[in-house]
């Protein structure tokens, strides 16, 4: 039984007198914080049904409401007038709008609920043993089956599962859908975070988008729509962020909250990581449509989202380390090179350096084969030649006995 439901059983206490605050005429005093409080302790109607929400950081409803239009779920501004012209059709007072959103928020701190987190112990208990995980991408988005793909897929979905029992997480990964135009890359993900699961923002800045993103678990950049807006700087600084700090709408105060989410990207671009400084964090899986076996659209059921999640729960409860050994860095490194977008000055640079048969290379032998004898000058190909070899996987920097590259 979960939180909201052994909050309903709660309501079954012996009806007794409330002890209201009276005023100097002997009738219940409209400005008083307690006496509203005291309405939603002891209202048979009211009691125990507004709960805070640890995921979402929200006031929450625990039950329906049939007689006041109240649904379960998210509290809305809607319900507010209901129930204040209930406690006047009940109690013969007319309380403020701001006094009941006081009470309400003190009510709902008495209780506190984590539906994600609620939902993985429960699909963990329910889980089969069975592992997926290696067919789950290859199935439902036809993604070729390696360790590499198994790898990123355990990386990102036990990333999530982290963030919803501990939102400290250090976790700076991204996964990226690319290609399989109609493959149901949106809609896997869609099902994948269920009721938390979002697209709607627009860049990594404003205040709005993070308070978006903090009610859900997976936080989707379809299409790169935000990634485009927004310099790669900024998209980096975001990924890299534990924390969202931010004004929300009317608050008098900024919060700070821990990312709770994990972050996707779709693109039918399949060269689309253009700045090799950073792109460490993202986590390419080409998809295709014509190795798909199995539909998102109608195969992803809830029997197999949950199967799925309670697998990648139990990665997280047996200790999953998101710190990949030098070993994997270097096999994603080198998978990642087919997702690079290269510029005629990286190609050459590749040409050059597969006839090339010495183990060292200098930036002054591959400018001379650019057909620039003087790196000085031309300082803008100098820094060109830096950046592609600085990023080049096989070759380090070195400085003893001259400055240059080594072969690996």
């Amino acid at each position: 039984m979960d939180k909201f439901s052994k909050m309903q059983h709660e309501n079954k206490i012996v009806e007794l007198p409330i002890q209201f605050e009276l005023n100097e005429k002997g009738s219940i005093k409209a400005n008083s914080l307690k006496n509203i409080g005291l309405i939603l302790e002891h209202d048979k109607l009211l009691r125990n049904i507004f709960a805070f929400n640890d995921f979402t950081h929200e006031i929450g409803v625990t039950k329906d409401v049939p007689e006041l239009n109240i649904d379960k779920g998210q509290m809305i501004d809607d319900y507010d007038a209901a129930v204040l012209r209930y406690v006047e059709d009940t109690y013969h007072i007319m309380f403020n709008r701001n006094l009941l959103e006081m009470a309400v928020i003190n009510d709902a701190r008495k209780r506190r609920y984590n539906p994600v987190v609620e939902y993985f112990d429960a699909v963990y208990t329910a889980w089969d043993g069975k592992h997926r995980i290696d067919n789950f991408l290859p199935e439902y988005l036809g993604v070729d089956k390696s360790p590499i793909t198994t790898l990123i897929t355990k990386i990102f979905f036990t990333g999530a599962v982290a963030k919803a029992y501990e939102p400290e997480t250090k976790f700076d990964f991204v996964l990226d859908l690319v290609g399989g135009q109609g493959a149901g890359k949106t809609i896997f993900l869609k099902k994948m975070g269920m009721a938390w699961y979002t697209d709607q923002f627009s860049d990594f800045k404003d205040k709005d988008n993070f308070s978006i993103m903090l009610r859900n678990l997976i936080v989707n950049d379809d299409e790169m729509t935000a990634t485009n807006n927004s310099s790669f700087e900024s998209l980096k600084k975001f990924v890299s962020a534990q924390e969202l700090e931010f004004r929300p709408p009317y608050g008098k105060n900024s919060i700070r909250y821990d990312k709770n989410f994990v972050m996707a990207r779709t693109t039918n671009e399949m060269t689309y990581l253009k700045d090799r400084t950073g792109e460490r964090r993202f986590l390419p899986v080409k998809v295709s449509s014509d190795k798909q076996i199995k539909s998102p659209f109608d195969d992803l059921n809830e029997k197999e989202v949950g199967l799925m999640w309670g697998e990648f729960v139990s990665y997280y409860q047996n200790n999953f380390e998101f710190g990949l050994t030098k070993d994997q860095e270097k096999s994603l490194a080198k998978y990642r090179e087919d997702f690079m977008y290269i510029d005629e000055v990286e190609t050459e640079v590749e040409e050059f350096l597969e006839q090339w048969p010495k183990d060292f290379v200098s930036s002054k032998n591959i400018g001379k084969y650019l057909g620039e004898d003087n790196l000085v000058k031309n300082r803008r190909l100098s820094k060109k030649i830096k950046y592609i070899m600085d990023n080049k996987v096989g070759w380090t920097y070195t400085n003893n006995p001259k400055r240059g590259y080594k072969k690996d």
